[in-house]
Parts: C-alpha cells; structure tokens; sequence
C-alpha cells in the first residue's frame, strides 16, 4: 500500500485520519471537495481511496465509477448516509468496505487500519468456489478480489473438486443445490480426505431451514450463509475463517516442532553437557599448564638454597684436599650435611609429583593437611617475597574430596593473593589461613576486590592481572573443583583488610542445620 487519498470535507476527520495512516509509514494525501479529488486523481494514481459519499460540490460515488479497476485502486467508503440500496450497489462494483462514520469515530478509523494491514498483507490466500450459479460466482470474485483474496470457481462439483485436488486453497465456499450431486454429498467426500479434515469451508445456500443447517455443520462444514448473503458479513466470515486456518496451521507446526524437541531434548541436553564437559577439560588443562608454570618457579627457588650448599660443600671439600686437611672427621661432617641437601630436594620432587598426580578416587581429607601441602610447595615463595604466611587451626573435621584437586585452589587462592599484595606493594603483607571445620578462609591484607568486578572474579578468562600475564582461568577452575568436583561452596567477600576466599565442604543437611541453629 503506496499512496492514500482520503477524499473528506471534515477537516478534523480528515486530518484524525490522516495521522493514524501516518503512523503505519503511509503516504497520504488530502483532498476536501471532488473537485480537488478529481484534480489529484489526475496526477497520481493510488493505491486506496478513503471516500466520503457526500461532498459540498457532488457526490462521492461519481469517483468509484469512474474507476476502471477496483483491484488496483481500492475503496472504503466512509459515510453517515445508512442507505442499504446503495451500499449493495457500491459491493457490487467492489469497493473494500461501507463504514458508517458515527460517534465512535476512532473505532471507524481502526476498521480502516485493519482493512488496510489485511489487504496489504504479502501473501494473496486461494479460495475456491463451487457453485452453479455464475452471478453468484462473479460477485463473489468481485467482493474478494479487492481485499486481495485469489478467486476460482467451479459451476459444478466435479470441476471443483478436480481444482481442489490440484491446487492448495484456504478455503472453500459450497453451494447446497448443485447440479447431479447435492452439495452434502460433496462435503461428506471432501471431509473424508485427511488433506482436507482442517479446511475452512462456509456453505452458501438459498435453503436455511434449522434441518439444512444442522446437517451441513453436521457434515463437516465451518459455517452457514444465507442467499443472498450481506456483503459485511459475508467479508467477514472469509477474513475470520482464513484467519482462524492460518494460527491453526502455525500452532500444529509449533506442537509438532514442541513434541520433536522435548523428544529429543534428554539427548540436547547430553550433547551440551558433553560439549561443556570438554571445554572445562580443555580449561582445566591450559590452568594446570598454567600453573606448572608457577610450580616450576617455586621449585627453583626452593632448590636454590640447598644447591648453592651442595656447591659450597664440593668447593669445601677441594679446597681442604688440597691442602691436606681432607680426614675422615671432617669428610662424615661435609657428607651427612649433602645427603640432608639431597634428602630435601628428592622430597621437594616428591612434593610436586604427588600435587600433579590425578587422582581417580575420592578420599577422606581435612584442611590441615591440604594446607599443610600447600604450605610446603608455596610458603617459601611467599617468604622471599616478605609475605607472612599465618594459620589458625579452631577445629578440624574430615571430609570426603579430591585432596589434590583441592591443594590446588589452596594454592591458586594463595598466588593470587601474592599477586595483589607484591603489585600493590603492601606494607608489612600479610595472608591468613583459618581452618574452623569443614570451612577454610584465606584473607590477604591486599584492600579488596572492587565491587565492580566482584561478581565476575570466577568468569573464565576474566582476570584482574594488570602488570603480567594473567589466564583468568585460576578462580574459575578452582570454583569447578571446588563446587562440582567436591561438591563444596566457594565464594568471595571482602573484609576491613582485604579480599576473603571461603571453601566450604559442609553438605547440604550440615549447613541447614547450622542455620536453624
């Protein structure tokens, strides 16, 4: 729908009009007389006239019969006339709609903004008539075509159900007395294909006795019509029952596109858990690489010590050969002090080996252990940093996780700690450990997280690292491990020193428990 002319000496119809149309995107123009229709009629072809049928210089009808196609300029006639003789005969030329302007205007404007959305609709419905009178047949046509409906029609039975077999149609107008077969008989034949069971089809018949209508309803027909039919609701019926067919047909794609998916939902469900399976596989990974990394750093550094001993010692021994002084006494002294150098490194190995080993089986585990093995592998990292490491040990309580699994948090939770108090260069930098039960905290005096990022810390990949490369891969593994690995709590506060990590291995019955309490 292109352009509108509304064609009303009402300035304030008109223009009431003119702003509803506008609001859909519409071009519209205004004319007020038929003199200044004529004139715009002349420069411009429309696509829809909105026509009143009484104007100050003549009558509006003029217009419509001078109008070659009423399928390709469209009229609604807007009146206060009630004059049923002339509104058949408007129909029959094929105007759109015969509205009566009366105090609810605004409800009259919205019949126009719905014709208009109807007859601008893409699609063009198909609908078929089967009737033996061509008068019938060719006033329907006239009627439907304009509200861009295609129309067929068939002057007897076998044509119309030889179409109706070859051709999709919406819907299907029947006529009652036809010839050689009554239009019963064809209703029963057509509703006895399963292609056809949801087709509208509206009887149309000059017969309306209460036996005629209930067997027509009876046999499978949507609705009744009398000849001769009112033009409004006749239109009406079409447009409800084309309307009714197509939310039908969408809501039978969409039960069956429903029932297709909770069919095969358990196993979406399998398939995305399996795909979530494999990326926290692969995140746990590059975490652990990651963290290999750090591991390697602080062996080195635990091993610097005692390797610097082992080479003082073999200088030692040199130097006391060579002048001599080399005696069994001072040989046992040199060597007892080398075997304890190498005793610490195989166990500084063994430490690491055994915080790297996967671990299959769930196993009875406290927090003083975990943190116990944590210390070893961290604590002497922390201290060349000047980092105090402190632990208040108030209870303790075993419970069943993956000890490994969860020495890595403690560590995780503890670098990153180091992390924020080496680059906020804090004074004297403090990391408390407090076991009480089943509940580890570790509290570092590094300020605090910002409340900004508080809830993203366990995204993956989010990290807060701004002086060195970070994965943001540590806390989201560690909350992975923590809640679906050992199907513990982790969380995050902050407190008056700084940032708090809490473990929770408490299950479910313990913590409510707690709570009541």
């Amino acid at each position: 729908m292109k352009n509108i002319l509304i064609i009303e000496d009402s300035k304030t119809i008109n223009n009431i009009i003119k702003n509803e149309l506008k609001k859909l995107g519409l071009s519209v123009s205004q004319a007020f007389t038929l003199k200044e229709a004529k004139k715009f009629l002349e420069k411009k072809k429309y696509s829809l006239i909105i026509l009143d049928l009484h104007l100050p210089d003549g009558e509006g009808s003029e217009l419509i019969a001078n109008i070659q196609s009423l399928t390709k300029t469209k009229v609604v006639v807007l009146t206060s006339l009630q004059d049923d003789d002339l509104r058949e005969e408007l129909f029959s030329y094929g105007i759109l709609d015969y509205i009566i302007k009366d105090t609810n205007l605004l409800y009259s404007v919205a019949e126009i903004v719905k014709i208009i959305q109807k007859v601008d609709t893409k699609k063009r419905d198909k609908i078929l008539v089967i009737d033996d009178s061509k008068f019938i047949c060719k006033q329907i046509k006239t009627i439907l075509e304009p509200r861009n409906y295609i129309v067929k029609y068939a002057l007897d039975p076998q044509d119309g159900l030889r179409q109706l077999h070859k051709e999709h149609f919406d819907l299907l107008i029947l006529d009652m007395e036809l010839p050689n077969i009554h239009g019963l008989k064809v209703l029963e034949s057509i509703r006895k294909e399963s292609r056809f069971i949801s087709l509208p089809i509206i009887v149309l018949s000059g017969m309306s006795t209460p036996e005629i209508i209930r067997e027509s309803l009876k046999n499978g027909a949507s609705d009744f019509l009398k000849k001769p039919f009112i033009f409004e609701e006749f239109v009406l019926k079409i447009d409800l029952w084309i309307d009714y067919f197509k939310q039908k047909e969408i809501l039978e794609k969409q039960t069956k596109e429903l029932q297709h998916l909770n069919e095969n939902l358990e196993h979406l469900v399998e398939e995305k858990v399996s795909e979530n399976r494999e990326k926290d596989k692969m995140m746990f990974q590059q975490s652990r690489q990651a963290q290999m990394g750090e591991m390697i750093a602080m062996i080195a550094h635990q091993w610097r010590q005692p390797l610097n001993a082992l080479s003082a010692a073999i200088i030692i021994i040199n130097q006391k050969v060579k002048r001599g002084e080399f005696d069994l006494e001072t040989s046992q002294k040199i060597t007892t002090k080398m075997k304890d150098y190498l005793e610490y490194l195989s166990t500084t190995i063994d430490d690491f080996r055994n915080f790297f080993r996967p671990e299959n089986e769930i196993q009875k585990t406290d927090f003083a252990k975990i943190t116990q093995k944590a210390r070893s592998l961290i604590e002497g990292a922390l201290l060349s940093k000047g980092i105090k490491l402190e632990e208040h040990v108030k209870t303790v309580t075993q419970f069943y996780a993956y000890e490994n699994e969860l020495v890595q948090v403690v560590i995780n939770l503890l670098k990153n700690a180091e992390d924020i108090l080496v680059e906020k260069n804090i004074k004297s930098p403090t990391i408390t450990i407090t076991i009480t039960g089943k509940i580890l905290t570790i509290e570092d005096n590094g300020g605090g997280i910002p409340q900004d990022i508080m809830e993203k810390i366990f995204d993956p990949y989010f990290s807060t690292k701004s002086k060195r490369e970070g994965t943001g891969l540590g806390l989201y593994m560690s909350k992975i491990i923590v809640e679906e690995h050992c199907h513990g709590k982790l969380t995050v506060s902050n407190t008056n020193q700084g940032a708090q990590f809490c473990i929770d291995m408490r299950d479910k019955e313990e913590v409510t428990s707690a709570a009541n309490s």
